[in-house]
């Protein structure tokens, strides 16, 4: 039996949790939320920050939890003495590091509230993580509870002392008794299956067999974008939709306007993430896609797969404008509709930048970073317009200006699409 072999913590890192896309799609918004989150707490911005907070929280988990799901995939990391036991320990690092920053800032900054919500998250993050590390299947059905997690910043900014104090005795509990949930990293050969399928389908949390056989009317509507998505589409925008409904429904019973904004906006461009990512996923596809008979040439393939994304960025202006005009109705005794075309252009926009940016992507390490910077940058312009509370004509032309620029930056990438040029 080898001797283990001791490797500094650091050593390998970038290649296990870099090269790797399941893992690096989690990291790069950690990042930035990380970053975000002190800034908004600089700023003191607290209609903001519950989600930031959160969003941070939630990567940082679900990144290791990824990475468990690659350990019970493959069963080479077994022959190699203390391979495990050095993932692990990194993934702890990643785990802690952020949390720590964010927990330094927050008592620095004297914003103790973010510490209380800060508590919820790290003990669903940690259940999530532990639950993860002992069966793949648990990866997907988890996401529904990080979904849910992000909505009920909403209304959960002001969590009681004695809440916060619970939640943090009971991840001290869940640390302690992590062995009672099974044996960890254990090779399975439905890991492989799942591990592969949510490389394809983007980590998509909706059941592979939800809404089978509907939705034929409405994949006409968004082909070829559905060519590529399958099913996963209509999932997706049925998705969409019940988030849709639901900050709709908040907004009628508690009127929380500007964070419900930034929600939409923010999982609007994280589906839209999962769309391109399945696309570039499935790149074989494209070659069948372009000798269909209804094509007469691969430029007319490339502006049909535009104007499908161009549909599926009008159909989310459309939510947009619905759920900003209920807001601004309910709101307020004279209604602004300039703001809400404002954050509408600004919305649709950004979903329009992320289409065109994938469109330049073939290999999925560099999608993963540019898609991530560039949410990034859409998120940002539009969370400066969530908190905007005048109304300037300077701010519409500039959203109209965006609009347009990204319509316009969409259709001149088409000619990128799947080319080296």
């Amino acid at each position: 039996m080898s001797n283990q072999i001791k490797r500094a913590w650091y050593r390998g890192f970038y290649a296990y949790w870099f090269k790797e896309c399941g893992s690096l799609n989690y990291l790069l918004p950690m990042f930035i939320g990380v970053f975000a989150s002190v800034l908004i707490m600089i700023k003191n911005i607290e209609e903001v920050l519950p989600f930031t907070i959160c969003f941070t929280s939630i990567c940082a988990f679900a990144s290791v939890a990824w990475q468990s799901i690659r350990l019970q995939a493959t069963e080479w990391h077994k022959l190699v003495p203390g391979y495990t036991k050095h993932i692990v320990t990194q993934g702890h690092i990643i785990i802690i590091v952020p949390h720590i920053i964010l927990i330094c800032a927050a008592l620095i900054l004297q914003q103790y509230h973010a510490l209380k919500l800060l508590s919820i998250s790290t003990l669903l993050g940690t259940a999530f993580y532990l639950k993860c590390r002992v069966t793949s299947k648990t990866f997907n059905a988890s996401a529904y509870v990080f979904f849910a997690m992000i909505g009920l910043t909403i209304i959960l900014k002001d969590i009681p002392l004695w809440l916060a104090c619970s939640a943090i005795f009971v991840t001290v509990i869940l640390i302690l008794l992590r062995d009672r949930f099974g044996s960890a990293f254990k090779w399975q050969p439905q890991a492989l299956i799942d591990y592969k399928h949510a490389l394809q389908s983007g980590w998509s949390p909706i059941p592979k067999s939800f809404m089978k056989g509907y939705g034929q009317g409405l994949n006409k509507f968004f082909f070829p974008l559905s060519y590529f998505m399958g099913r996963s589409l209509l999932q997706y925008t049925a998705l969409l939709l019940a988030i849709f409904i639901l900050l709709f429904t908040l907004n009628y019973f508690y009127v929380v306007g500007q964070p419900s904004l930034f929600i939409f906006a923010n999982l609007s461009c994280v589906l839209v993430f999962m769309i391109l990512w399945t696309r570039i996923q499935r790149q074989q596809a494209w070659s069948t896609l372009i000798t269909l008979p209804i094509y007469s040439s691969v430029s007319e393939a490339k502006q049909s797969y535009v104007k499908a994304g161009e549909k599926y960025a009008f159909f989310i202006l459309l939510c947009s404008l619905v759920l900003v005009g209920f807001i601004e109705l309910i709101r307020f005794e004279s209604p602004s509709f300039y703001l809400s075309a404002i954050y509408t252009l600004t919305n649709s926009g950004g979903v329009l930048i992320c289409f065109a940016v994938g469109n330049f992507c073939r290999k999925s390490a560099f999608f993963s970073v540019a898609l991530v910077f560039t949410l990034g940058f859409v998120l940002a312009i539009t969370g400066i317009v969530v908190e905007t509370k005048e109304f300037e004509l300077a701010h519409l032309g500039g959203a109209i200006g965006y609009f347009l620029f990204a319509l316009y930056a969409n259709r001149k990438s088409a000619k990128h699409l799947y080319t080296d040029s």
